[in-house]
């Protein structure tokens, strides 16, 4: 009795050619074997089945940053004069700075529980 045929979806006519060194292939070739999968079935694995990082935000032009950067300056310049007389933050200024973070957040496409991850400008 044949085989039924694969459904196209399914069928792996493709190819994805990747290069590496030897000593890449010998690490690949070894856990291949470790885990008892040929070559091919092991890498399949391992590329289908992790998790990418996603891409960054979109990118910000010069322009922005540079005004991103000017006001990060003058915060910093209020910042140390409040300290210096040690007065607390005016409330107005905290709002600013909160709806600062918010533009920040929605222009790099992190939100606020990302601040720690998200990149400097």
């Amino acid at each position: 009795m044949a085989r039924p045929k694969a459904d196209p979806t399914d069928r792996r006519d493709l190819r994805v050619n990747l290069r590496v060194s030897p000593v890449e292939f010998a690490v690949i070739q070894e856990k291949a074997n470790a885990t008892g999968q040929p070559l091919a079935a092991f890498a399949r694995a391992a590329v289908l089945s992790r998790k990418l990082p996603t891409a960054a935000g979109p990118a910000v032009d010069f322009e922005t940053k540079h005004e991103l950067r000017r006001i990060g300056v003058n915060l910093n310049q209020i910042a140390k004069a409040l300290n210096a007389r040690r007065e607390a933050m005016p409330q107005s200024l905290d709002r600013v700075c909160r709806e600062l973070e918010g533009i920040l957040d929605r222009m790099t496409g992190y939100g606020p529980q990302d601040h720690e991850r998200r990149p400097q400008l």
